[in-house]
């Protein structure tokens, strides 16, 4: 009865102990303040640094120093705090870029004065913050279980609730392994070796280890509760009724945002066409079928997809095939001329064996005549009994296979397809010719966003699907791509326009479909600005409207703060 009464007190208890830390936090001028469930904060920046303070429910301060321009973490600085002009001392390293400080200090409630002295390597400034220590910060050290923490609790209707289903699982837990009577003849433990079995009487308790159960569990509450009500609050990120969005230090560090100045500039105009990856002519080959027949494969096989091949490499054999008639038409064609070869052989020795007799005209006419014989009987041969070599015009990687062993072929059929993959092409289509009269530049941009730098090669002088077709060259060797693979072209042309250069991650489509990009006006607080963007090289697009300079924009992990909710 007892186990029971220290658990309920316990469960009661546990959602009083848990700080009132929230309140409305620091402002400055118009800015809007923190959402009420954060902790008190308090933010300060100069040039060079960024400096978030968060007064945790452990009564420590935690700071999280970064670069001002660009969010980038400081890690192994040095930071001397100051609190109403009372040296606070230097604040401990906690983890990368974090530091804590604790002191008593900290407990007083009301509007407090913050000086930060900060060394970065060569880097050194002071940051003056003022901090809202809330009264509930103060009385900390008052008894847990009393009629104002019980007040607290009844004004957290969540944790209230949970308060009450652990009640309720304790009490089940609690009745669950209560001391009840066992039935006769049931062995509560292994018999010893050498001994008989021997049975509890009716109405014996449990052994002392199990009913100890709900007592173990109200001292794991009692004791891992306050623990756990003591740990530093983890402020999540939240969309605020004004429509900017809240992200605390800690999450802007997991999401790996970055920032930079938005900067007044110019840029090249740049126009978005449609195209594909090509093989280079001068470095490609189609291997066809100059007749028809049946395609044998080389000693080595047919070579396989993505094989390097050599220029002039034999990659198979095509045998010729024919009707039976002009089959046998064309072996009693080599019969005859193997017949007429022979003659011509004898009446050659005949005439050699007269020489001085004969005229040497004679004999070196009947040498030819037998030549001329042979050489026919050589031609008609390869139709009955020979095979054609099917040769590699260039050198490269097999990408297309179409050939099988004893596969009848075509002439002219396609059998492999031969492409360089460090020369490829990119060839696009301009639906408006008079666009792309003029061409500076030009980059292209995968579906997976890898970027490609293009040299230009020409333009046709023939519309193809309503359109003028342009070809570059793949300047860098660009591994994965594949011949047919659809590319985005950004062609830039003299003409200038000014705006501001950003990154392309940097733009992120919003609900409604709109490009929008995340102006940081303070530490923790992001707001969503519609633009209209122009593209510049795949990598950066030019903002040309929304945006005005000067201001700190998300750079990097954009498309992370658009999912916040």
């Amino acid at each position: 009865m007892l186990t029971r009464i220290l658990l309920f007190v316990t469960l009661l208890a546990a959602p009083g102990l848990r700080p009132a830390f929230s309140h409305e936090g620091h402002t400055h001028g118009d800015e809007p303040a923190p959402p009420a469930a954060a902790a008190p904060r308090a933010e300060a920046h100069s040039d060079l640094f960024e400096m978030v303070a968060v007064l945790g429910p452990d009564r420590r301060l935690w700071l999280y120093l970064d670069r001002h321009a660009t969010s980038e973490p400081i890690d192994g600085a040095t930071v001397q705090v100051t609190l109403d002009g009372e040296d606070l001392g230097t604040a401990t390293r906690a983890s990368e870029a974090v530091y804590v400080l604790a002191n008593p200090a900290l407990e007083r409630p009301g509007q407090r004065n913050l000086t930060f002295t900060i060394t970065a390597g060569e880097d050194m400034d002071l940051l003056p913050a003022t901090l809202e220590i809330p009264a509930a910060a103060g009385a900390l050290t008052a008894a847990p279980v009393s009629s104002e923490l019980f007040a607290t609790a009844l004004r957290e209707p969540v944790l209230w609730t949970a308060g009450l289903l652990l009640l309720l699982l304790g009490v089940a837990i609690g009745r669950t392994a209560a001391p009840r009577p066992l039935p006769p003849l049931v062995v509560a433990e292994p018999p010893a070796t050498g001994t008989r079995p021997h049975a509890l009487p009716s109405g014996a308790p449990l052994p002392e280890r199990v009913a100890a159960a709900p007592a173990v569990l109200a001292l794991a509450a009692f004791v891992l509760l306050p623990v756990m009500a003591w740990a530093q609050p983890l402020d999540a990120p939240r969309r605020q009724p004004d429509g900017s969005i809240f992200v605390p230090k800690p999450s802007q560090r997991l999401l790996g945002l970055r920032t930079g100045p938005a900067e007044l500039g110019e840029a090249s105009v740049t126009i978005h066409l449609t195209g594909q990856v090509v093989a280079d002519p001068n470095a490609s080959g189609r291997v066809q079928a100059s007749e028809a027949g049946r395609i044998e494969p080389p000693g080595g096989g047919f070579p396989a997809l993505g094989q390097r091949v050599a220029r002039g490499e034999v990659l198979g054999f095509v045998v010729p095939i024919m009707a039976a008639q002009d089959r046998v038409g064309v072996r009693a064609s080599i019969a005859e001329l193997d017949s007429l070869i022979i003659i011509g052989e004898a009446r050659l020795r005949r005439l050699t064996a007269l020489t001085g007799t004969v005229a040497a005209r004679e004999i070196s006419d009947a040498r030819a005549e037998l030549e001329g014989l042979r050489q026919r009987r050589a031609a008609n041969l390869p139709a009955v009994t020979g095979r054609e070599p099917i040769v590699a015009p260039s050198a490269g990687l097999i990408s297309v296979v179409r050939v099988a062993a004893g596969q009848v072929i075509q002439a002219q059929e396609p059998l492999f397809d031969i492409v360089d993959p460090a020369r490829l092409w990119v060839e696009a289509i301009a639906f408006d010719p008079a666009t792309v009269a003029d061409i500076s530049g030009a980059s292209a941009m995968t579906a997976g966003g890898q970027a490609l730098r293009l040299g230009f090669v020409g333009r046709g002088m023939t519309l193809r699907q309503q359109g003028l077709p342009l070809q570059f060259r793949i300047e860098a060797g660009a591994p994965g791509l594949a011949v047919g693979q659809p590319v985005t072209v950004l062609v830039e042309t003299p003409r200038r326009t000014a705006g501001i250069v950003l990154p392309a991650e940097a733009v992120v489509r919003n609900p409604e479909g709109g490009q929008v990009v995340y102006e940081m006006p303070s530490a923790e607080r992001f707001l969503p600005r519609p633009v209209r963007v122009q593209p510049l090289d795949g990598q950066r697009v030019l903002v040309t409207a929304g945006l005005e300079s000067g201001a700190r924009v998300v750079t990097s992990g954009a498309g992370l703060i658009a999912q916040v909710r």
